[in-house]
């Protein structure tokens, strides 16, 4: 691993020139999502040491708060102006890269693209160029309360489609307030099914714009949770109203559902929710192909920057091979390709092996300006009207793609 490391190392250096003096040192400034830099021992700022040491650069580190910080680089970069270096959430990329104000990459990253996961590094990619690093990566998995489980009759959680509905049904039948699944409701609960829609072997909206959300292996995975919630009864009715993820795990923590299908995001809440828990997390039950759904932060370099070249080295100096224990340290994922191997995967917190042990099947959402409209307000409300029974999943879907297809124009 050491050896294939320094060849990684070698080859971003030569991409950067990392290795040498800069020819100017030039100021940065970085801003960052907050949670990564909670304080001044957070493991970014050993990073950004490390940076201005080997580079002569000096950055200006600024954390954002989350709900703010996209609606502050909209506006910021829209003026022309805004920081050299931004993380950016996966699911804005399109939206800023159509804007124009992101610096094309691709050059730059070309060098060194095989050091990244395929999913995490086409998640910067729009119109089949290169605007943003995968920094850190999370995808979605199953969480299975083990009491539960065990009650139900099943030694382990549930590796295909079949046995994830058996699993859940056996689950209700424990009791009149005992459930399989928790789930939420609008463009949570969507979220939710789109690793199953690939994993079914189909697809939202294809890179080149074709919209295939109408399509039967879209609205089949519509109907297995449908189904599973009016059917076999193993969904609470708190599907019909759950808008935010507490609301959606709070079954599970409760100890009243048995699974629920989400990130990294859930060990917190049930870390503080219900510590004595006895739940453990495993791989999503596979169908047709397996496929997860990811998403994380990239880091992207401001099209107007004065320094844009100290700008891109940052950026490929803060998700390069060094990222793998940055990102162990941060309790994150590293988007780097060698960071699923197992001797990286054994350094790894227990409970983040398992969504790194599917991370080489990670999907992103489509890369399309308008993907933040068409998640809330059209596959939302689609889900919503299979699941109410207010029409089928096929009819549902289909009616989604027109409004998707008339947004698209």
């Amino acid at each position: 691993m050491f050896k294939a490391t320094r060849r990684l190392l070698s080859a971003a250096a030569c991409a950067l020139g990392l290795w040498s003096a800069a020819a100017q040192a030039d100021t940065i400034t970085f801003w960052v999502n907050a949670p990564m830099a909670p304080n001044p021992s957070a493991p970014i700022y050993e990073e950004i040491r490390a940076f201005e040491a080997r580079t002569g650069h000096k950055v200006n580190l600024q954390p954002i708060p989350f709900q703010e910080l996209e609606q502050r680089l909209f506006v910021a970069l829209g003026g022309g102006a805004g920081p050299d270096v931004m993380a950016i959430d996966t699911a804005w990329m399109a939206a800023f890269a159509d804007a124009g104000v992101l610096g094309d990459l691709t050059e730059r990253t070309r060098p060194v693209a095989a050091q990244y996961q395929p999913g995490p590094l086409a998640s910067g990619r729009y119109k089949g160029r290169q605007y943003g690093l995968p920094w850190y990566t999370n995808n979605v998995a199953l969480f299975v309360n083990n009491d539960m489980l065990k009650a139900a009759g099943y030694s382990a959680p549930p590796k295909t489609w079949a046995e994830f509905r058996a699993v859940a049904k056996a689950m209700r039948a424990l009791g009149p307030d005992k459930y399989g699944l928790t789930m939420g409701s609008g463009r949570f609960g969507v979220f939710q099914l789109y690793s199953f829609i690939w994993q079914n072997g189909g697809e939202l909206i294809e890179e080149s714009g074709r919209v295939r959300v109408g399509e039967p292996a879209v609205a089949e995975a519509f109907a297995l949770f449908t189904d599973m919630y009016r059917i076999d009864k193993s969904i609470p009715d708190t599907v019909l109203t759950a808008q935010s993820w507490d609301e959606v795990f709070a079954p599970f923590i409760q100890g009243r559902a048995g699974m629920v299908i989400s990130g990294d995001w859930t060990i917190g809440s049930i870390r503080r929710g219900a510590p004595n828990l006895n739940y453990s997390i495993a791989p999503l039950p596979a169908g047709v192909r397996p496929a997860t759904v990811i998403g994380g932060f990239n880091l992207t370099v401001n099209a107007k920057s004065k320094s844009p070249a100290a700008a891109a080295e940052l950026a490929l100096f803060l998700t390069g091979p060094r990222s793998i224990e940055a990102m162990r340290k941060a309790d994150r994922l590293s988007a780097q390709a060698s960071a699923t191997t197992p001797e990286a995967m054994a350094a790894l917190p227990a409970n983040q092996r398992p969504f790194m042990a599917q991370a080489a099947y990670g999907r992103p959402r489509p890369n399309v300006p308008i993907w933040a409209e068409v998640h809330s307000s059209i596959l939302a409300p689609a889900w919503d009207a299979s699941l109410r029974g207010l029409t089928t999943p096929l009819a549902a879907v289909q009616k989604a793609a027109a409004e998707i297809n008339a947004q698209m124009k």
